[in-house]
């Protein structure tokens, strides 16, 4: 699963994918579509693609079967006025649900846009009445994408009355938590598995290779995928465990909640993670040793001031480079303007995505 829309499809889009299944031995694959916010129209969807890829009604949501398993499709961009659609999941969810034959069994649905107060703490939300139907089927399974937002993220999954996932994006990730938009050209995806007693839903970067960067409305040089590398796993693979023969049972066993959110703070586990570098043009520069957490690093907050005047050389938050597997074991922040022969003291403090924060660790160093 991926969180890109199908933007407006056309023949060679069409023969795009076919060939990419074929050259990949994956000519059997169902592709099911949903409608994002940057597609022309459902005329245009139908049109575009074979009719099994999106075999909707009229109202761009459709239910498939694959190998027993019921995925309902959505369409987000619709889904909060659209009183017909809203009936139709509610009425399909509860005729599911009831058979004795789907008890501990996930019903997937999968949409674009991510519904309200679920996964990344609710960014780029829509349609609070998705959330509310629902709330009342703990066995459904919520994907959707949209954000971009990256699945290294723990909070990417979401659980309080139904499971929620962000599934990234096959395009760009982005990247929470800075002043400005920040973009990296790395694809993810999840691949998910059924088993009788659980789900399995694994997290993958499809190119796992540090490029060029999506800042301001520019990517910052010529950044030319295919990428070398092979892909990664970008995490723990979270599984979701339907426990239980009533809803408040199943949801009783939800292991990914608010209260269960991780309250562990990043370390740094050498005894000096701070070092004065020089760059290749001889300007200085910070150098951080990584911290580690038992999830993940997000952030560094980085304080840089002149010894003798306390002034604000840099105040900044610099992202961990989590993105990228196997993450760098060091950063470098440059220190501008540095002035030969002047004192400078560091403050750095590790924050992971949770907003757990590390002691600080400090240095003291000359130009």
């Amino acid at each position: 699963m991926t969180g890109r829309a199908a933007r407006a499809p056309n023949p060679g889009q069409r023969q795009i994918f076919r060939a990419n299944l074929a050259r990949k031995g994956m000519k059997n694959t169902e592709l099911l579509i949903s409608k994002g916010n940057h597609d022309a129209s459902l005329a245009a969807i139908r049109a575009g693609y074979p009719r099994e890829w999106f075999p909707d009604s009229g109202g761009g949501y459709y239910e498939s079967v694959v190998k027993g398993l019921h995925v309902l499709t959505v369409n987000t961009e619709t889904y909060n006025s659209d009183s017909t659609q809203r009936a139709w999941l509610k009425e399909r969810l509860t005729a599911i649900t009831a058979d004795p034959a789907n008890t501990g069994r996930p019903v997937l649905v999968q949409g674009h846009r991510p519904t309200t107060n679920t996964t990344m703490d609710g960014q780029q939300a829509a349609n609070p009445r998705l959330a509310e139907d629902l709330g009342a089927f703990p066995q459904a399974i919520l994907f959707s994408g949209h954000s971009h937002l990256n699945i290294n993220d723990d909070r990417s999954i979401h659980q309080r009355d139904f499971t929620s996932v962000n599934d990234g994006s096959m395009s760009y990730v982005e990247t929470d938590g800075l002043a400005n938009r920040f973009e990296s050209p790395t694809a993810q995806a999840l691949f998910v598995e059924v088993y009788k007693d659980r789900t399995e839903i694994a997290r993958v970067n499809m190119a796992a290779d540090k490029h060029d960067i999506y800042t301001d409305g520019k990517w910052t040089a010529d950044w030319q995928p295919p990428y070398a590398s092979a892909g990664t796993l970008s995490g723990d693979t979270w599984t979701v465990r339907l426990k239980g023969s009533t809803n408040q049972q199943i949801k009783d066993n939800f292991r990914y909640t608010d209260a269960t959110r991780n309250t562990v703070a990043p370390k740094f586990t050498t005894h000096r993670p701070l070092s004065r570098v020089s760059d290749e043009k001889g300007g200085t520069a910070l150098r951080i040793a990584q911290a580690r957490d038992d999830q993940m690093v997000h952030h560094y907050e980085v304080d840089i001031t002149d010894a003798s005047t306390g002034a604000s050389v840099v105040s900044s938050k610099v992202l961990s480079d989590f993105s990228f597997m196997p993450r760098p074991n060091s950063l470098d922040i440059p220190v501008p303007g540095a002035v030969a022969g002047k004192r400078y003291v560091a403050r750095v403090v590790a924050v992971d995505a949770y907003g757990n924060a590390s002691p600080a660790a400090s240095l003291t160093f000359r130009k």
